[in-house]
């Protein structure tokens, strides 16, 4: 089983406007001590409170921003990096590096925030992280929204990679082997590693010409970041969360690109699975829906919330 592909995703430079979104502008940050890993975090915008996970892993929180700033209008967003990730600290209890101490961490994040019931936002991986979450804390969520989240089964995960896959042309393979054999990769750039990651993306785009919206951070340590997650993959060998999801009763909101394999390969079966659960496919985008189409994918978050 293949699990390179949860290594390579991305951050973003943020890029905050205050003038533009007076309520959206920055409110917070800092760092908490959750389980034993110092850990940032960013509050931005007002209003009931939607803890964010992003995807990866590997990845920070960034890669939401600027676009989120139009969901801070009407909320108060809590983004953060998971451990070894972003700005979070690189030193961990590797016995942590679990799916099961990150679903803990966005437990101790919530308490230690002093937030009662919150909404759960997951992006990609941080999507099953989300649905995790809320099969082992589902009394302390008000809705939960998995935005083009990882399958929920390693048979769902291992058919989306292959679709995937298969979306890579000749060209592009050149080009990957090409930057993988780079003096720059040699040396760890981060500057490879970008060009890389932003490559591997492009199968995840309907429109590639907005590929480069999606604005990477890559930090210079990124590959001894990255080989903390190689402890991940006990978890990730043999996963089904199905029945799990069966008894989740909060209000759930699904939402996929038409264009990613997993809306047809996972949407119906997720919405099939989880008894208050909607499904949103966005035309015309694939895995980055609020880059991609953001009046369409903020919009369908705010009803649903409203509702």
């Amino acid at each position: 089983m293949k699990v390179s592909r949860f290594f390579w995703l991305l951050p973003l430079l943020i890029s905050l406007s205050c003038k533009e979104h007076d309520k959206a502008t920055y409110t917070e940050e800092g760092f908490e001590v959750i389980n034993g890993s110092e850990m940032y975090y960013k509050i931005i915008g007002s209003g009931s409170p939607i803890i964010v996970v992003h995807g990866g892993p590997v990845l920070d929180h960034s890669y939401f921003l600027p676009q989120f700033n139009e969901l801070a209008k009407d909320h108060q967003l809590i983004f953060y990096d998971q451990r070894a990730c972003g700005k979070s600290s690189i030193e961990v209890d590797t016995s942590s590096m679990s799916i099961a101490g990150f679903v803990d961490d966005i437990e101790q994040l919530r308490t230690s925030l002093k937030l009662e019931k919150i909404d759960l936002l997951g992006h990609s991986w941080g999507g099953l992280l989300a649905m995790h979450y809320a099969i082992k804390y589902p009394q302390n969520l008000d809705h939960l929204i998995l935005s083009n989240s990882m399958p929920a089964s390693t048979e769902g995960w291992q058919a989306e990679e292959q679709q995937l896959a298969s979306r890579i042309t000749k060209e592009d393979s050149l080009s990957r082997a090409a930057i993988i054999h780079s003096e720059e990769m040699k040396n760890r750039s981060a500057s490879a590693i970008k060009k890389l990651m932003m490559l591997s993306f492009k199968t995840q785009f309907h429109n590639k010409n907005l590929l480069d919206s999606l604005n990477l951070y890559i930090p210079e340590d990124f590959m001894d970041r990255s080989a903390k997650f190689s402890y991940l993959g006990k978890d990730l060998t043999d996963f089904d969360l199905y029945n799990g999801l069966k008894d989740v009763s909060v209000p759930t909101l699904i939402i996929y690109g038409e264009d990613e394999p997993a809306a047809t390969l996972s949407g119906k079966a997720l919405e099939s699975s989880i008894p208050q659960a909607q499904l949103l496919v966005i035309p015309k985008c694939g895995h980055f829906p609020f880059v991609e189409q953001p009046d369409v994918y903020f919009q369908g978050i705010k009803q649903f919330i409203k509702k």
